[in-house]
């Protein structure tokens, strides 16, 4: 199998992801995408979607259904949406997104192992998340609290955004976000304004292990009309990269919540190596770390697997420039008896 993203690009593409609700980076004409992706008109796909859907399945990331663009879901997105419990500021900003909507999207639906606390824990605390990839030297992206649940995004190239969180539920998150892009490819940053709807569910298998189910949809404005027209052109290939986007950021709660169950002390290495964040928030990140760790070991012991090694978590992001395999699978079934680091 050749290797799972071009060594840099997948940075790039989560990156912008992050910047603007996962989309930034698809609305940059796939500026930055990985070596080899171009879009096949007659599918709308993206070369290479199978079978790095199939690399995301052999690391604990299962399209359940795929993404979908059509003009029937969008209706459904906008009619589904949480607008009478919103405030009237709220309200205000997602109808200006509504208003204008150049691009959509309805995310895949993802399953995968998940802690259900060490995933709303993430999405309570973004910039926690994005000082645990600095301190693991995947990215310089810069996430800051500026008031409570608004954050100021910057990808050091030029890309910067302001997400707000307008409301979460334990089961609905729902974001709106304003950015800009930059390219090297392209003579000014692009403009945008985004709303997402995160939807998530958490089930139990019959052996104990939590699994979580997630999707979301994506509604994208463009101040500039000549933007606009271009990224409708495109949109096959700026679908694709936002897909993989909420792919690779749903592998990365996946691991670490293997990596919590299963390497507490690589974790509190982590967790000492974070900046940008408060003591009580680098406190409160290895206590979520604590517990995780100790309810993983009260679980009832499972067949044995391989041996789990903290680089195991980066070798799907750690990519040098030589096509490199991916690992073998990785199951989260730690035995009673699982050592602390």
């Amino acid at each position: 199998m050749t290797r799972f993203l071009q060594s840099g690009s997948w940075r790039q593409t989560l990156s912008a992801g992050a910047v603007c609700g996962l989309v930034l980076g698809g609305i940059a004409f796939a500026a930055d995408s990985p070596t080899g992706i171009r879009d096949t008109s007659d599918t709308g796909k993206v070369v290479g979607d199978a079978e790095l859907d199939a690399a995301f399945q052999t690391l604990g990331v299962v399209t359940a259904k795929t993404g979908n663009s059509s003009s029937a879901v969008r209706k459904l997105a906008i009619h589904d949406l949480p607008l009478a419990e919103l405030s009237a500021e709220a309200t205000a900003k997602i109808n200006g997104v509504l208003s204008n909507v150049a691009m959509f999207r309805r995310l895949p639906t993802l399953t995968f192992e998940v802690d259900p606390e060490i995933y709303a824990y993430f999405l309570r605390n973004p910039d926690v998340a994005v000082s645990t990839w600095r301190a693991m030297e995947i990215s310089k992206f810069q996430l800051k609290e500026v008031e409570p649940n608004q954050f100021d995004a910057d990808a050091g190239d030029g890309s910067v955004g302001h997400i707000q969180i307008l409301r979460q539920t334990p089961s609905e998150t729902l974001i709106h976000c304003d950015g800009a892009f930059k390219s090297p490819l392209l003579s000014r940053p692009i403009l945008a304004r985004a709303v997402i709807r995160l939807q998530t569910s958490f089930s139990k298998e019959a052996d104990g292990r939590i699994v979580g189910t997630h999707s979301g949809d994506v509604f994208v404005e463009f101040p500039s009309q000549a933007i606009e027209t271009v990224a409708k052109v495109i949109s096959p290939v700026s679908h694709s990269i936002a897909d993989r986007n909420f792919k690779q950021i749903t592998l990365y709660v996946h691991m670490m919540t293997q990596a919590m169950a299963r390497h507490p002390g690589w974790i509190e290495q982590i967790g000492n190596k974070l900046d940008g964040v408060t003591p009580q928030e680098r406190q409160q990140f290895m206590e979520v770390s604590a517990r995780s760790h100790a309810m993983a070991r009260k679980r009832l012991a499972y067949s044995q697997t391989r041996p789990f090694a903290p680089d195991d978590i980066l070798s799907p992001f750690r990519l040098n420039d030589d096509a490199t395999p991916l690992p073998p699978p990785v199951a989260i079934r730690p035995a009673s008896g699982t050592a602390r680091d």
